[in-house]
């Protein structure tokens, strides 16, 4: 709901679940560990109920440049930076659902969930999660140094300022910069006011704003692998080899981390880094082909280019044949086994009207199991026949092989060529 308070603590606590009804969807743990005089969370633990197992029930994990994300189809979506922010979004069904630090989740900016349990500290043991035998630290802070505000005042965060209590946020910027250092009047760690600023920056974006980089090579500079730059407010969906628009279609808010400069995509493909979308390869049947390279399948030829296949369809003739007198092949590669003793309409177009291939099959054994194939003839439109006979009972026909020996030109104009037992009959 908005409200921002302090605790220090390394105990385990509930930081939200869902408490209004018979069936908990979810429940969400957390502890903070203290090391090197900054605070880290040490565990975090997602309960999700009956949506086992992760990888096949409606949840998805995925590692950002950035962040961890879970987001289950229930309506959750969970950040962690692999260091001391982790943040939840709920969907608004479960608006006044909700317990736990996080609240009650109705909207309202009044710190109901303190009244009802006394002070602050109360309200913050009610959700310890401890074992039985388990001892952890709670302590309080007292202001012994000052924090300017100048930063979150400045024009990064013209955005955030309507949107935020910065008055909050200070009180977070003294009471890190009190517990940063391990001895009085010692100076404060840098990071710790960066981890301040940070999150005000994560919780402006939540808010709607959009902050501007703020960091410098003196404060709370920020590196990226890959080519990449940081920048407090960028499409978490990113534009990959794979998919060069995955941020225009992408429907969540911007956030911060490292990404690709503008003009250039991830290459996950190779794991590159960023390259421009020209450089990119492209996959089929899980290879890898560089831009221009190509493949062909399917009577199409396709073509490598700028992450994406190019393709063009192929003169691909389809091949019927029949073997052994018996056993066929139609043009789509289906098999199957036929003994007859008759004529048959082996291909023909549609409407009969071009062309119409006739097979006859003939008894050549002493079974009827042992059939051959004894003529073809192809019937043309104008009333040419091509009849092919074989003196001696063959047992494979390949029509493709027919079509080959001849070429029907206008006028229905007849060549042949060098095919034995051929006979025009007009």
């Amino acid at each position: 709901d908005g409200d921002i308070f302090q605790l220090h603590s390394t105990c385990n606590y509930i930081l939200t679940s869902s408490c209004q009804s018979t069936y908990n969807d979810f429940n969400i743990q957390i502890r903070r560990q203290e090391a090197g005089g900054s605070s880290t969370i040490q565990s975090i633990i997602l309960n999700l109920q009956a949506i086992l197992p992760v990888s096949r029930g409606g949840v998805l994990i995925e590692k950002t440049s950035t962040y961890i994300k879970i987001k289950a189809k229930l309506g959750l979506v969970a950040f962690w930076n692999e260091e001391d922010s982790f943040l939840v979004e709920l969907d608004q069904k479960f608006k006044n659902q909700t317990c736990g630090l996080c609240g009650d989740f109705n909207g309202v900016q009044l710190h109901d969930e303190f009244y009802s349990h006394g002070t602050l500290r109360d309200f913050a043991d009610f959700w310890k999660m401890n074992g039985p035998t388990e001892a952890c630290s709670d302590y309080t802070v007292e202001p012994t140094k000052s924090c300017d505000n100048l930063i979150l005042m400045g024009p990064a965060f013209s955005s955030c300022q309507n949107l935020l209590d910065i008055a909050s946020f200070t009180s977070a910027c003294v009471a890190d910069l009190c517990h940063c250092g391990n001895s009085e009047g010692e100076k404060a760690d840098p990071h710790c006011l960066c981890d301040t600023v940070s999150e005000f920056s994560r919780q402006c974006v939540h808010a709607g704003g959009k902050p501007q980089n703020w960091r410098t090579e003196e404060l709370c500079w920020k590196s990226c692998q890959y080519q990449m730059e940081y920048n407090e407010c960028g499409s978490p969906c990113a534009d990959t080899c794979s998919n060069p628009d995955a941020s225009l279609t992408c429907d969540s808010h911007c956030m911060d981390g490292c990404f690709c400069p503008a003009g250039m995509v991830f290459d996950d493909l190779n794991e590159r880094g960023c390259v421009p979308l020209s450089e990119c390869s492209c996959s089929y049947n899980s290879k890898t082909y560089g831009p221009g390279e190509s493949y062909s399948s399917n009577c199409k030829k396709c073509v490598c280019k700028s992450g994406q296949w190019e393709c063009q369809e192929e003169d691909c003739p389809g091949i019927c044949s029949v073997e052994g007198g018996a056993h066929i092949k139609s043009f789509d590669g289906k098999f199957y086994t036929f003994h007859g003793d008759c004529s048959y309409v082996l291909a023909k177009d549609c409407s009969g009207t071009q062309f119409v291939i006739q097979g006859e099959l003939v008894q050549c054994g002493k079974t009827e199991s042992e059939t051959c194939l004894k003529s073809v003839t192809l019937g043309l439109s104008g009333g040419a026949n091509v009849s092919v006979i074989h003196k001696k009972t063959h047992t494979h026909t390949t029509l493709y092989s027919i079509f080959r020996f001849f070429n029907v030109e206008k006028k229905q104009k007849l060549s042949l060529h060098s095919f034995k037992n051929i006979f025009i009959e007009n």
